[in-house]
This record gives C-alpha cells, structure tokens and sequence, in this order.
C-alpha cells in the first residue's frame, strides 16, 4: 500500500518553464488527500522557492529541500542540519580553488558574490526565492545547508570524480547535468525520508519516489517503487526500478494517476 509519494522538482515533476500541469495535480491530490497519502516535494532547492509551487496546498504537504538538509511540514520547519563551520571554510576553500560560479544555500537566503556574470545572478533566480548578492562568501551570517558550483556538462563528471577524490570526507553529488552539490556527507533525500518515515509512521517499502539526479539517487534506493524520467541523468536511471516519460509531458503527474488508478 503507497502511504508517501515523494518528487524531485527540476527535470521531473516540473516542465522546462517550470511548471506542471495544476489540473492533474489537484484532482490525484484530492485523491491523496482522500486515502491519507503523504504528497512529499523532495528538491535540492531552497524550501522558500518550493513553497511557491504549490500556494493552494503549503499546508497541506511536506517538504524535503537542499537535498534532504530542511524538511518541513507546510510552513512550519521540523528538522534542520547545517553544516559545521569547519566543513563551511573547506567548500569556499574549494569554491576558491576551483573557479566556478558558486551558489551558497542558507536558511534565510542563497548568497552569490557580486563578482558573478549577472546573467548567472538572473538564472539562479530561476531556483530560489530569496537570493542576496554579496561582496564576499565570507560576511554571511546564516545556518548554511550547502555550496552549488555550476560547471559546464562536458566538465562535470570529470570535475565531480576528482572532488570525490580529493576530498572523501565530503558529499558531493550531481543537481543536475551542469551543477555540483557540496554538503555534509551522507546527507541526501534519503535522510529528509527518513525523518519523515520516523516520525509519520511510514516504512520505506510504502513510500514512491521520482527523480532525475545525482541528488536523486538515495532517495530512489531508499522507497519501496522508484521511478526516473527519460532525461534523467545515468545515475539516477540506474537507482531507479523503472524509467517513464519526459517532464514536459507531466510524465511524473500522469504515473501517480496511474498509481491510484485514476486514469
């Protein structure tokens, strides 16, 4: 019996205008509702901006962001695990020695520096909500989840094996084909789950999950049915038990309709 459906948003439950289809969603959300299944949003995103994706519904699901660090129920914050100021010091010691735009994920704000090409400031507008631009990383005052470097996607998975190399005591995982995710160790969509699975009563074997990432990955090993979509990136395709259709065909909301036997 399904008691939690959790989905990644880039890549796979949103289009590539960053949306998703409403009317599908409100009619097997009622459903859920219905049958007191848990709708999860499971991103690498900031918490801020995922809440904007669904207005009508905030209080009414649970969100897992910036890669299973924030998790939430509607408005209301349950669990939090930043990173130490010692791990923080290492990722801008990286972030320097590496060169590439930056992105540092905190609980009031993502911060970028000044010195970045402003269309990189505008395209990182695309993925959170509250974004500062800042003179240096280093002025920041917040609790910080996490540091993204965006690398060309001929680049990445070169650049991500020899992170992984040089610095094993770091999680370093794939956002997506042309970003580097860099936080505590271990930390995934899997832990966010895993909280939720403790404290809702729900055993991993009755949770569905969907995804498309590196970030993807745990959490698709950790449920009981995962799914990728076909653009997802290797990784994720091989985490997953079954692979479906494209995002820009809703491919995610159509395979719950099916699930519930909706459709």
């Amino acid at each position: 019996m399904i008691k939690l459906i959790a989905t990644d948003m880039d890549g796979t439950w949103l289009n590539d205008d960053k949306d998703y289809d409403r009317e599908i969603f409100k009619r097997e959300f009622k459903e859920m509702r219905k049958r007191d299944i848990k709708f999860v949003v499971a991103s690498g995103n900031q918490y801020a901006n995922l809440m904007t994706r669904f207005p009508d519904v905030i209080d009414q699901i649970y969100f897992v962001a910036e890669n299973g660090a924030l998790v939430a129920q509607g408005k209301q914050i349950l669990h939090v695990d930043a990173l130490s100021d010692e791990l923080y010091q290492t990722l801008l010691k990286i972030t320097d020695e590496y060169h590439y735009p930056a992105i540092v994920m905190g609980l009031v704000s993502a911060y970028v520096k000044k010195s970045n090409d402003p269309a990189y400031v505008q395209e990182m507008k695309k993925y959170v909500e509250h974004l500062e631009v800042v003179d240096s990383f280093d002025e920041i005052d917040d609790r910080i989840f996490k540091i993204s470097l965006t690398v060309p996607e001929d680049e990445m998975p070169i650049v991500l094996e020899q992170l992984k190399q040089k610095y094993p005591e770091i999680g370093f995982v794939s956002g997506a084909a042309d970003s580097i995710d860099m936080q505590t160790k271990g930390m995934n969509k899997a832990v966010g789950l895993e909280y939720l699975s403790q404290k809702l009563g729900i055993k991993p074997s009755e949770m569905v999950a969907f995804g498309d990432s590196g970030n993807d990955v745990g959490m698709l090993k950790y449920v009981g049915r995962s799914y990728a979509t076909a653009t997802a990136l290797k990784e994720a395709k091989m985490a997953a038990d079954q692979i479906i259709g494209l995002s820009n065909e809703s491919t995610v909301q159509k395979e719950i309709l099916r699930l519930l036997n909706l459709n």
